[in-house]
């Protein structure tokens, strides 16, 4: 079974075929993407390569094409490519039908908040990898942002994170419960969010800010 290319292919269809909608027109951005993604690729493929070389999570060969590279199966690498692409097209569609950003002025609490919890949760569980790597990323990145000025965008980041949620809790809720993806909780909390482990919402967290935050910047008007 191709269990996990077709869950790849599942994020990517929805927003590509409306990629073309004449309000979004989001085709028209694609270039404003590229430099968000490549970025992103540059620090998570090393991320996600050495943690399935220790075995922090891994995957199963069952539901995989079986070509890998550097302990990363090809699927893999398209997650990294199809995430970030819908997570933009969400982002842009909220900027097309939503012109109020509701979340905008709270923005800024709601980033030192967030650091707050990812440092709490650093020093109290820092002999769990995954929960003291993916915890200091956020934190540093969104201090990066908070301190260069540059977070008119969080507002939307936020929403887009919270709309992104539901098909989260679906899509990888599939990879983790067959699994596709398993993971040692003994580099985690330890917390399940039905199959998911809660530190990916700190993972993914991290992982949309720099695509997200470059496409903002690029097309901001």
């Amino acid at each position: 079974m191709y269990t996990y290319l077709l869950v790849d292919l599942a994020i990517l269809a929805f927003p590509l075929a409306l990629s073309f909608d004449k309000k979004v027109a989001f085709h028209t951005k694609w270039k404003y993407i590229w430099q968000g993604i490549l970025l992103n690729l540059v620090i998570f493929l090393p991320w996600d390569s050495a943690f399935t070389g220790l075995e922090v999570w891994g995957f199963n060969a069952d539901y995989l094409l079986g070509i890998s590279w550097f302990h990363l199966p090809l699927e893999e690498y398209l997650f990294f490519l199809v995430v970030p692409y819908a997570a933009i097209f969400i982002y842009a569609c909220l900027e097309a039908y939503f012109p109020k950003d509701i979340l905008y002025r709270p923005r800024k609490s709601i980033a030192w908040g967030i650091v707050l919890l990812c440092l709490v949760l650093y020093f109290v569980h820092d002999d769990h990898l995954y929960t003291a790597v993916a915890t200091l990323y956020l934190s540093f990145m969104l201090l990066v942002v908070l301190i260069s000025g540059k977070h008119h965008f969080l507002g939307r980041f936020f929403m887009t994170f919270l709309v992104i949620s539901i098909p989260f809790l679906i899509f990888n809720g599939i990879l983790t419960s067959l699994p596709v993806v398993w993971y040692d909780d003994a580099e985690n909390l330890g917390i399940r969010i039905f199959s998911i482990p809660a530190d990916d919402l700190i993972y993914n967290m991290g992982m949309l800010l720099i695509p997200l935050g470059m496409y903002a910047r690029f097309t901001r008007k």
